[in-house]
């Protein structure tokens, strides 16, 4: 790629043997000089063999520049922050990547590409997750469908443009300086309140739907629910923090788990206030269905419990933050 900038690719990592040296590999692909890469990895104390693999992959490929820092916080946004911290002086992309994605051919260079022809403070791609069993595959549909995701274009992917947040990141890496570090304290909301804070100072965010990375969600049921329970605790952080409701569709899972509630006690006078949830579950069992058809998958199925999940955990989530804020 003639006129390339220096990148700096940070990795939180913490227990990633089985996909970190694929990660870096994929990252590679490509016509990006791989001169004009580092990647700098900063492992939570994995327990595995993260290291191993890392220096494996290391001696079998001396012309990659890899550094691996200690974090002791454990945390992705300590571990980002670190990684910043140690990239190197001459690098003026940071390139925020997961081990355990999988990023297409050129994933560097379209990254870079986009950052210096929009001029934006952060480009991101679209998250495509992927499924291997009937939950995963399930899950995989309602993070693509609007019912599950609302209007966030880095899970619909539907076009290019300015947006409010994106999927990983390719930054400039001076923005650090003029809006901070990540906030670890807004875990696992870190990625979308930088971007919040990168707009809140005059920047912007730019999505290429055509950068696609692929992502395995959760596959069970239990850390489904985890994970969006713990979602919604960070985004109710976030909103703690910036004294505002960042969007729509962030306030609707709460809603809805009050009006539930709401309900479920009206219902003990009367059955017919059991009618609004009735109608909410012929809308997930249709789109389930229609899912399931268009997809060609049975599993797509599940989806109806899936979306239940992902709206109820969410909601749920975002009020224990905010009571415990209450405190």
């Amino acid at each position: 790629m003639s006129g390339s900038v220096n990148v700096s690719v940070i990795i939180p990592t913490y227990n990633e043997q089985d996909t970190i040296t694929n990660c870096i590999e994929t990252l590679l692909e490509g016509d990006y000089p791989v001169d004009q890469i580092e990647f700098i990895i900063a492992d939570g104390g994995s327990t595995d063999k993260t290291h191993e693999e890392i220096e494996r992959f290391s001696q079998h490929h001396p012309d990659v520049s890899i550094q691996v820092l200690h974090n002791p916080h454990k945390t992705q946004g300590h571990g980002l922050n670190m990684a910043i911290q140690h990239a190197s002086a001459v690098s003026e992309i940071i390139i925020r990547a997961d081990a355990h994605s999988i990023y297409p051919r050129n994933y560097i260079a379209h990254c870079v590409e986009s950052s210096l022809t929009t001029n934006a403070d952060n480009v991101g791609g679209v998250m495509v997750p992927l499924g291997k069993g009937a939950l995963q595959r399930a899950v995989s549909f309602c993070m693509s469908h609007p019912l599950g995701v609302g209007n966030a274009q880095f899970h619909l992917g539907n076009k290019s443009g300015f947006v409010d947040t994106a999927y990983l990141g390719c930054f400039k890496k001076d923005v650090f300086k003029r809006v901070g570090s990540f906030d670890p304290a807004m875990t696992p909301n870190e990625d979308a309140e930088m971007n919040l804070r990168i707009r809140k100072s005059g920047g912007t965010i730019y999505l290429n739907h055509k950068i696609r990375v692929g992502y395995f969600p959760r596959d069970t049921i239990t850390q489904l629910t985890t994970q969006y329970y713990r979602y919604g605790q960070g985004r109710c952080r976030t909103s703690k923090k910036h004294k505002t409701l960042t969007s729509i569709r962030q306030v609707i899972p709460p809603l809805w788990v009050v009006l539930t509630l709401i309900l479920l006690v009206l219902s003990l006078f009367s059955v017919a206030f059991l009618i609004p949830l009735f109608g909410y579950f012929i809308i997930l069992l249709s789109v389930s269905i229609y899912g399931t058809f268009r997809k060609r998958d049975v599993a797509v199925l599940l989806s109806l419990i899936c979306f239940s999940v992902m709206h109820y955990a969410w909601g749920l989530g975002f009020f224990s933050e905010l009571l415990r804020f209450k405190q």
